[in-house]
């Protein structure tokens, strides 16, 4: 493999993106970890998890090339491999179907365990393990949520409690009531989805980030997003809530007196800066706000914002 083959294929793997994977492992390990032993099982997951998102990186070009939704005049071409000719339709489709394989394969043997001398079946990780399945190969294929407006919800779900749920239930079985020990709120199912809401909201704005610079281009495509559907104004109100509510989420944490919740508020000026930054180009343009770099910056977010909430989800935890 040539210098100029290996390039293509480290662009559309995309692997600096793999931390929306990592994150919600993370922030699962911080809830469930000091109660578990199988961290074997959490870390063949992970692998798992990286294999169903490689899947979405690479069918998601070939998508994207398929429908020409990349040859409408002004878009912008984030993975331009296939349509160098540095990588064929045809070799990208097999690589993201070995992809898809693997993780099946691997998903599916995690949800076979041993107990009293017979096998048996963990079904919640089976059933969860199978939308995980259907959705990253229906995002920009098949039914393609992406071009419905649906893919931002649809990718905050999958990547935030959905994660978090199959790395909980890789730890240790039933991980919702694990929250309702840990004493993090009230009532078990509830408690969970309110931890998992930060995750939700920050993996959220990634996509959401890329929709907005992409407003102009996606409406000439055809396509709809939150934010062709929202406008540039309502586009940035969605990214600032997504932005704020993980930190409300830690401020309605921290009225219980759960002070480790402070640790994940470092990262509130990496927020304020790309909020002003964000703000700013719309009013320097509010009918077509010249947004780039938006998805970068609030990836970062979601990366040292996860590793702070995971660190305080553990501290607390060890402390209880």
């Amino acid at each position: 493999m040539n210098r100029e083959t290996f390039k293509a294929w480290f662009f559309l793997f995309r692997p600096w993106s793999y931390t929306a994977t990592l994150v919600p492992f993370l922030v699962a390990a911080g809830l469930f970890g000091s109660a578990s032993s199988h961290w074997g099982r959490w870390g063949l997951g992970l692998v798992s998890g990286l294999f169903f998102q490689a899947t979405v990186n690479l069918l998601n070009t070939w998508g994207d090339e398929r429908s020409g939704v990349d040859a409408v005049p002004g878009a912008v071409r984030t993975t331009p491999q296939v349509h160098e000719g540095l990588v064929s339709m045809r070799v990208l489709f097999v690589a993201a179907a070995c992809c898809a394989g693997a993780a099946g394969l691997l998903g599916v043997g995690l949800c076979f365990f041993r107990a009293g001398g017979a096998w048996q079946v963990d079904v919640p990780l089976l059933a969860a393990g199978f939308v995980g399945f259907l959705g990253s190969t229906n995002y920009s294929t098949g039914i393609k949520f992406k071009y419905r407006g649906l893919g931002v919800p649809f990718v905050a779900f999958l990547m935030g409690p959905l994660e978090i749920f199959v790395a909980g239930e890789l730890l240790c079985p039933h991980p919702t009531f694990a929250a309702l020990s840990a004493g993090l709120a009230p009532g078990a199912v509830r408690g969970f989805g309110i931890l998992a809401l930060p995750v939700a909201a920050l993996v959220c704005v990634i996509m959401h980030g890329n929709d907005m610079r992409d407003i102009p281009t996606d409406r000439l495509a055809g396509i709809s997003t939150p934010s062709t559907l929202l406008g540039p104004r309502g586009a940035l109100s969605l990214y600032w809530f997504c932005h704020v509510l993980p930190y409300l989420v830690c401020a309605r944490v921290l009225l219980t007196g759960r002070w480790t919740f402070l640790l994940p508020c470092l990262a509130l000026p990496l927020t304020v800066r790309t909020l002003w930054k964000a703000t700013a180009v719309y009013r320097s343009a509010p009918e077509n706000p010249p947004w780039r770099g938006l998805e970068r910056a609030s990836g970062g977010i979601h990366c040292v914002f996860g590793v702070l909430y995971a660190s305080a989800l553990a501290w607390f935890r060890t402390c209880t």
